[in-house]
């Protein structure tokens, strides 16, 4: 064997989806670790402090897939323009005990008015160890955007609702993690939509610029209906009915002229406001 380092290579690892486990510690780990009639996994584990599944003292982050192999914790995904984010990302479970009803039928059936979740909060002991856990994956892979540090509902957006609207992204955001609005910026666009909001295909295109799976139709059909609601949870959480208003449209806007420019340049060229 002969060993030449090629320079034309790059990391597999492009995404980090963060998802709520909806069950206790030990029902997680053995869901997560052991086979199943639908085997699943995800790369880390956090567990919750007083779950008295949980047989530690202490919070400590566990591995159960290396970085370097596919765990199956995504299921069909999509986010800007990739499917079958497995393939490509790290996975991490935090154990949160929320339920969510009328997302367990198939797709097709599922129906937003349906869809009834009890979210429940995250300690701050957790999401230290999930800062922490984030911090070292940025360094071990400087090349993933902030951006593509996504919820598990912004990738499946019928199926998904975690890890829902009361996990801390703003306090990730400060710490150097993921995205967030940026006030001035939302603050302009509330004003400019506060007279006339963009078209439905504008906010389709411009939901689909930032990410996220929806067909710009210029209906507001059941996808948009739910592409609405997961830009919500994640950046909206004080209310995610789905709705369409310009508070929603003022954040979405601000996000796409700091993280997508580009994009943001080509529907105000081809778009209407």
């Amino acid at each position: 064997m002969v060993y030449v380092d090629s320079t034309n290579h790059n990391s597999r690892i492009d995404y980090v989806v963060i998802h709520a486990t909806a069950e206790n510690f030990g029902e997680s780990l053995r869901l997560l670790s052991t086979r199943t009639e639908n085997p699943v996994s995800s790369h880390y584990l956090i567990p919750e402090v007083g779950d008295p599944s949980y047989p530690r003292s202490s919070l400590r982050v566990y591995s159960l897939v290396p970085e370097h192999r596919r765990a199956w914790h995504a299921g069909a995904s999509y986010w800007a323009e990739e499917t079958n984010l497995n393939d490509r990302s790290i996975g991490i479970e935090v154990v949160n005990e929320f339920e969510c009803t009328g997302t367990d039928l198939p797709v097709p059936e599922i129906e937003l008015d349906k869809v009834q979740c009890h979210f429940v909060p995250f300690s701050g002991q957790q999401i230290e160890l999930l800062v922490d856990l984030l911090h070292s994956i940025q360094e071990r892979y400087p090349g993933i955007s902030p951006i593509d540090i996504v919820a598990h509902s912004d990738i499946a957006i019928m199926r998904k609702s975690d890890p829902g609207p009361l996990f801390p992204w703003k306090q990730l955001y400060e710490q150097g993690i993921g995205v967030w609005p940026d006030e001035t910026l939302a603050a302009k666009y509330l004003t400019q939509f506060s007279t006339e909001l963009p078209s439905l295909n504008t906010v389709q295109a411009a939901l689909l610029a930032l990410g996220y799976q929806i067909e710009v139709t210029g209906e507001y059909d059941k996808q948009t209906q739910f592409v609405v609601r997961a830009f919500q949870l994640h950046f909206r959480p004080s209310n995610y009915s789905g709705e369409i208003d310009e508070e929603s449209l003022a954040l979405l806007w601000a996000l796409l002229e700091e993280h997508r420019p580009d994009e943001l340049l080509e529907l105000q060229t081809i778009g209407s406001f």
